[in-house]
């Protein structure tokens, strides 16, 4: 049996059969890998990301943005220019020794979420970050998929996730939504996730 976080279950381990010792140890490795998932997020933002005044809208907001950056990576391969300038984009906004300013200017919307990547500059914990990109498919002429992985001094922490560039003003930018959905891991939405400012592919 494998569950979402990924762990596979050993055999009968959550059996009656092989005792309640076993099935604790089994639920107790699946609870550790949401911690796990939990504390990453909150390192990356310093845990001082502000809260928002209506927090049932704002989950549901940030579960929607959540649902959007994970769905299927689909579209053709990005150029090189573009690969490297999305890549850019996410390497550097995750880098925990860029300036706050650099990071706002990365992000799309960034100045509504300044007064949380601010508090996330001054965490010595999050200096740490690092992110590299895996995969760039484009959907649209500004809009881009990405595989992209999160380490912590040097540790993989956050692997594999799908998240999306978009360009602004001929510039390539983290999209909103793929921030807002690591804000949901950290069970703390922010009032500018509840309305998605991201380019929406087209269609043609």
């Amino acid at each position: 049996m494998e569950g979402e976080t990924g762990i596979q279950a050993p055999p009968h381990a959550v059996g009656a059969e092989r005792g309640p010792a076993m099935r604790d140890n089994y639920l107790h490795r699946i609870r550790l890998a949401g911690y796990v998932t939990a504390a990453t997020a909150l390192v990356l933002f310093g845990g001082t990301a502000c809260s928002s005044s209506n927090n049932s809208s704002g989950a549901a907001s940030s579960t929607t943005a959540a649902a959007q950056t994970t769905s299927a990576i689909a579209g053709s391969p990005a150029d090189e220019a573009t690969v490297k300038k999305v890549t850019d984009a996410y390497v550097t906004f995750f880098d925990g020794n860029t300036p706050a300013d650099k990071k706002i200017e990365l992000l799309e919307n960034g100045q509504a979420f300044a007064p949380t990547i601010n508090a996330q500059a001054n965490s010595p914990m999050a200096k740490g970050t690092t992110a590299t990109v895996s995969k760039v498919t484009i959907t649209a002429p500004d809009h881009a998929n990405v595989v992209y992985t999160v380490s912590l001094n040097g540790t993989p922490a956050l692997q594999n996730q799908q998240g999306a560039a978009v360009q602004v003003d001929g510039q390539w930018k983290v999209a909103q939504a793929s921030f807002c959905a690591l804000m949901a891991l950290e069970q703390n939405p922010q009032p500018a996730c509840s309305a998605s400012t991201s380019v929406t592919p087209t269609t043609r």
